[in-house]
């Protein structure tokens, strides 16, 4: 059983004020970015600075990146959480922090149809272990350990109104030395599913898996190149949500605002590309994919996790929890 402290000592809690105000703007302008609830910034003391500070007692300038891994359920605001902590560390504590998704990851549209011709057309769906490049993710990795002063490396962006991979002049520059990433995405840290797969956990599995193949093979990646991928995380930090009925609201509000926002994401290029957003049925489908391994992490990670941040109906955090230092 982990243990844990529910707050910092005071001493390491204790931020001056002037940090706090200084970086209120940098974090306003984020959440403004993202279309995020402005009201988030008010968590600016309970929240934001609190971990950014334990993460600045973490990071070892010089020894190549902190990896920190951020999981949580769909719509849970992971996203929005490692961009706020990125500009603070980086605003407030010089530190030179990244973040990379999970979604920026997947294999390319033609390695994902290939895959699935070979396994089965469920994997023709981006999302779950098995539509990730794997082995491309750990060369970046490796990468960023030694990239130096004056060094600069590209990341991956991922175009989901294309289903592929931006061009490569598109994707994110990152110059060394790194000091944090934040390496976020739903199924972060997930470890294999050790109860049996072989009974079908909704309609979708029931109709397009019948005999299993795509579950099992998506629980045998977990325990093999997911797992080396995994291995690099030092610090893991989950966000759990209160239960698995809210993910499908979570998720839908999110796709509610991408939809009010397309023009404003796309400009003038939204005339030009085949982009909708999913309807409330195609949603609830769409999640059926998620389902097992959201289930099974819901239940795992709260004691897997170094920080847990425990979130309401509402995707506030409620509850912060640390492992006690020795």
């Amino acid at each position: 059983m982990m243990k844990w402290q529910e707050k910092f000592n005071s001493s390491n809690l204790s931020m001056p004020d002037t940090l706090s105000h200084r970086l209120r703007f940098e974090v306003e302008q984020t959440l403004s970015c993202l279309y995020a609830d402005a009201s988030l910034v008010d968590q600016m003391d309970s929240l934001y600075l609190p971990f950014s500070n334990w993460l600045n007692q973490k990071a070892d300038s010089g020894k190549g990146p902190l990896i920190v891994g951020v999981g949580g359920a769909q719509g849970c605001g992971k996203t929005t959480f490692c961009s706020v902590i990125s500009r603070i560390l980086s605003k407030g504590f010089d530190l030179n922090c990244i973040v990379l998704s999970l979604d920026d990851l997947y294999s390319t549209r033609h390695d994902r149809l290939k895959f699935a011709n070979q396994t089965t057309s469920m994997f023709s769906v981006r999302g779950v272990p098995g539509t990730h490049d794997v082995e491309f993710a750990l060369s970046l990795f490796e990468r960023l350990k030694g990239l130096k002063e004056g060094e600069v490396m590209k990341f991956p962006c991922f175009d989901k109104s294309i289903d592929d991979r931006k061009a490569v002049h598109l994707w994110q520059e990152v110059h060394g030395p790194v000091d944090v990433v934040l390496f976020e995405g739903w199924c972060v840290g997930a470890p294999p599913i050790n109860t049996a797969l072989h009974t079908p956990i909704n309609p979708l599995e029931e109709e397009m898996d019948p005999d299993g193949v795509w579950r099992n093979t998506v629980n045998q990646r977990l325990e093999s190149d997911y797992k080396e991928l995994f291995s690099k995380i030092d610090l893991m930090a989950w966000m759990q949500a209160p239960n698995y009925d809210v993910v499908y609201d979570w998720r839908n509000k999110q796709e509610r605002v991408l939809e009010n926002h397309l023009y404003d994401i796309h400009g003038i290029l939204l005339d030009t590309i085949d982009l909708k957003v999913m309807s409330s049925d195609e949603l609830r489908r769409f999640m059926q994919y998620y389902e097992r391994l959201t289930r099974h992490m819901l239940m795992v990670m709260p004691e897997r996790a170094d920080v847990l941040f425990k979130l309401n109906r509402k995707q506030e955090v409620v509850e912060m929890r640390f492992p006690i230092e020795h």
